[in-house]
């Protein structure tokens, strides 16, 4: 072999190995500086962190739960007005991110999308759509399945706004079980 090319041959194989391992203990740091900031936010609250959990939206039969090697991290379960509500962080392979929440029900209802980013249901008629509009974010979708109120914003989880998209839940939980009575 080649005598130059050995040094940069034995070098390549040490740095390799290195860069790995420095960047995943970077990446490790990081999921740890996550979950302690989401602790920070859910223990005053009585909330607490569940961390990746996959399973939490493998049972919704909508996009964007639907895709194949969704990544579910921060995962946050608690109590909001009484129902238990959840908020996690969903990862497509495509890359992109979607703050999802859900707020459970109180009585059995059909599969409803109720909402579909930002636009709601022509089922809702004008007023129905109207009161969804004043209190839903912009692009939020909205979904009553498998008793709960499913909601997902595209973007990362915004905690600061958490108790606003809640209510908004909370809202249409109220609603649809009046119209279930």
């Amino acid at each position: 072999m080649n005598e130059p090319l050995l040094p940069l041959l034995l070098l390549a194989v040490l740095l390799v190995p290195t860069v790995l391992v420095a960047r995943s203990a970077k990446r490790l740091g990081r999921g740890a500086r996550r979950t302690e900031r989401l602790a920070l936010w859910a223990e005053p609250r009585g909330w607490r962190v569940r961390g990746a959990a996959p399973e939490m939206v493998g049972r919704w039969q909508v996009a964007p739960f639907t895709a194949v090697d969704k990544d579910v991290t921060d995962g946050l379960v608690g109590e909001y007005r009484g129902r238990e509500a959840t908020s996690l962080r969903l990862e497509a392979p495509a890359g992109e991110v979607h703050h999802v929440i859900t707020l459970e029900l109180r009585a059995a209802l059909p599969v409803v999308q109720v909402m579909t980013d930002g636009v709601p249901a022509p089922e809702l008629g004008a007023a129905g759509g109207a009161w969804l509009l004043e209190r839903a974010p912009a692009g939020m979708s909205l979904r009553v399945e498998r008793g709960v109120v499913l909601g997902w914003l595209p973007g990362e989880p915004l905690l600061t706004e958490l108790d606003r998209y809640l209510e908004v839940l909370d809202d249409v939980a109220e609603h649809m079980e009046r119209l279930a009575r």
